[in-house]
């Protein structure tokens, strides 16, 4: 028997409220929403609110303590408690919002029967900030995780990781990220013709430090860097173009970051090691366009058996300096194998990342998944 919710309820930082009818925004980072929209399901966003500096200064240090997102001020209101309290379904759009959620989970969830859903994209790879917390840490985790009907590990290497500390596996589906590929593309790129090597990033797993020394020993290439870190925001290099950006932010829309993607030869990102799937949109949105991508091989990248070194992307080993260099000026001229490449990934994320799977996912999920709950 198929059971349509009353009320879905997403739940994201900031953002979504304001972009989730415009068009100048690819569905990438609405889950969903848009798609569940048009099959006239009832819905609502809730996301952070301001809060003033000393509850601000709380959940920092509460934070930094745990090593964990404890944003709870941030989310708590009455407004959002009436929200959360009339939802059939509940989908937590990230660690962040999950643990913001917890007390109103704790309250709410087993009382008025509501089935919840969060996406983990780096729940398992923040680093432990004081040891003897650690404990504590994991304990967050299990605790969050209880009260959480599914987890969807946008990367593998986190997915392997959970299944190690969390006992209900049956809570746990790997889900990979998908994209609005009927957005990102651009039937007149060519790449030839094209002179910048782009980095897009704002997460702490961007290797900045690396990025910049790139561009200092490459003065003979043209870079852009779009993010809004402020080791990069404060760079003055004549090869290297700054435009500040943040996908949460007020400064670019999806439509203006494609046609910087469209403007570039090639898409750069050296991340530092870790198990959290960084790079993951970027890659997938730039790759859709047909835009050649290097990427630091992490132990946290999303996918080993789709993505093939120089037949879809370029993988860099090393992830040093003179390594960085030595595979951008060589690649930079081989026109050839950057159209090989640039055939090969558009095609990939056409068939088998496109969001219209995603899609058919998340219907099926909200259509059935909670039947087991009424």
């Amino acid at each position: 028997m198929v059971i349509l919710m009353n009320k879905i309820t997403y739940i994201f930082s900031k953002g979504r409220i304001k972009r989730a009818t415009d068009s100048d925004y690819a569905e990438d980072f609405f889950y969903g929403y848009r798609y569940l929209n048009e099959k006239n399901f009832k819905l609502e966003i809730i996301e952070f609110k301001k809060i003033n500096k000393l509850f601000k200064a709380i959940e920092h240090k509460i934070s930094k303590i745990f090593s964990l997102p404890l944003y709870v001020f941030s989310l708590i209101s009455q407004k959002n408690i009436k929200i959360l309290k009339n939802s059939d379904y509940l989908f937590l759009v990230s660690e962040s919002v999950g643990f913001a959620a917890l007390p109103l989970l704790i309250l709410f969830k087993k009382r008025y029967n509501i089935h919840s859903s969060m996406f983990v994209m780096g729940m398992f790879s923040k680093k432990i900030n004081y040891k003897h917390f650690k404990f504590l840490h994991f304990l967050l985790i299990k605790f969050l995780a209880s009260y959480l009907d599914k987890l969807y590990f946008l990367g593998y290497k986190e997915y392997e990781i959970a299944q190690k500390h969390l006992k209900s596996q049956t809570k746990l589906i790997h889900l990979p990220f998908y994209i609005d590929t009927n957005f990102w593309k651009d039937d007149d790129y060519r790449l030839q013709s094209k002179e910048k090597i782009l980095f897009i990033g704002n997460d702490g797993n961007r290797d900045y430090d690396l990025l910049v020394n790139i561009a200092k020993r490459m003065k003979h290439r043209n870079f852009i860097f779009v993010s809004s870190n402020s080791n990069l925001t404060s760079l003055e290099m004549e090869n290297v173009e700054i435009i500040k950006g943040n996908w949460s932010g007020e400064y670019l829309s999806d439509k203006n970051i494609r046609e910087i993607y469209s403007s570039s030869r090639m898409v750069i990102l050296p991340l530092k090691n870790s198990t959290q799937p960084s790079g993951q949109s970027v890659t997938l949105q730039a790759m859709s366009i047909g835009v050649p991508v290097i990427i630091s091989l992490t132990s946290g990248f999303w996918d080993n058996e789709n993505f093939i070194d120089e037949v879809n992307i370029f993988f860099e080993k090393d992830n040093n300096l003179d390594s960085w260099e030595m595979k951008i000026d060589n690649l930079f001229n081989e026109v050839d194998k950057l159209k090989y490449v640039s055939t090969n990934s558009a095609e990939l994320i056409a068939n088998n990342f496109d969001i219209k799977l995603f899609n058919d996912f998340m219907l099926t999920e909200v259509e059935y998944g909670h039947e087991n709950n009424k």
